[in-house]
């Protein structure tokens, strides 16, 4: 499998082009979430593909992102779509196949590079593990408050076995927080730097070198737009622009291949404040970009197309 980075980012749908869409107040040139001939600036198309999966109301982010991780459809989602965390019908999918594992069973080397720092030791088989029917298992030094708190991603983690990066692995440039710039945790007194999102995009083509796949999530953007004023989501949207431009610049189109989705639509269109059925944006970027824009049409073909290319 040649090298493939793939950055999720959470509610980001393809928006109109209006003044409450912060992808186009932005004008970002890598990230251009509004409706038309949407392209990077070297002419890479920006697909919008469907994530509704068939079923009504606005798309959520635990069945959104059980789809996108496990190419779960709607009757494996039980044709709902159910928010915030996965329930127990959710993990045993995810237990069950997920990204991570079954890249790691194609021989492909896989890493989710999201560091937990300073619970990294919590997010193991020692405390926390996924049962065959989907509950889980937790260990007295589990914190109550986290039980109710564990990710699609998380359930990823847990399932493929890999051990979580920490505090020493952002510090030593080889993992990122989901808060990329670590602001938030340096609020918190961990003593780690700020990095810019060019820093961060370092670190993430940095971690490309050692590993054929890598995952990053990026949900500041979907707490963004529930929490933040417009100022403050476009100011967002403009440093993750130029993190994915940074990262771009870096990589090698003909041997590399990029992937950005994202689960439902929220941040393109502030005037909603919440989920909207708009179609999610994915960018398919350098060695398989074209295969890969062929294959996906909803978020439940991203893994499938993936696996495709081990």
């Amino acid at each position: 499998m040649e090298r493939v980075i793939f950055i999720f980012i959470d509610g980001c749908g393809v928006g109109r082009a209006q003044p409450q869409n912060p992808f186009f107040l932005a004008g970002s040139r890598f990230l251009p979430f509004w409706q038309g001939n949407a392209r990077l600036p070297d002419g890479t198309p920006v697909a919008a593909i469907d994530a509704t999966l068939g079923i009504p109301g606005a798309p959520q982010s635990a069945s959104g992102q059980t789809a996108i991780f496990c190419g779960a459809r709607a009757t494996e989602i039980g044709g709902s779509h159910r928010n915030g965390y996965p329930d127990r019908s959710l993990r045993r999918v995810i237990r069950e196949r997920n990204l991570l594992s079954l890249l790691s069973a194609a021989g492909a080397k896989a890493s989710y590079l999201n560091a937990y720092p300073a619970h990294e030791e919590l997010f193991t088989a020692r405390h926390v593990r996924i049962e065959p029917d989907g509950s889980l298992w937790f260990s007295p030094a589990f914190p109550e408050r986290f039980k109710r708190m564990v990710s699609v991603t998380s359930c990823m983690l847990l399932a493929s076995g890999q051990r979580p990066y920490g505090e020493k692995d952002i510090r030593a440039g080889r993992a990122l927080y989901q808060d990329y710039s670590n602001r938030s945790l340096i609020e918190k007194a961990l003593p780690l730097p700020e990095f810019t999102p060019q820093q961060a995009a370092r670190v993430l083509h940095g971690a490309s070198g050692r590993f054929d796949f890598i995952l990053y999530e990026y949900f500041q953007t979907d707490l963004c737009a529930h929490r933040k004023p417009l100022e403050e989501c476009v100011i967002l949207v403009r440093d993750l622009d130029a993190l994915v431009g940074t990262l771009l610049g870096l990589l090698d189109k003909g041997k590399d291949t990029f992937i950005l989705t994202s689960d439902h639509g929220n941040l393109e269109d502030l005037a909603l404040r919440g989920h909207s059925r708009n179609p999610v944006p994915l960018i398919a970027w350098g060695r398989h970009g074209a295969r890969l824009r062929r294959k996906i049409r909803s978020i439940s073909d991203v893994t499938p197309a993936i696996l495709e290319l081990c």
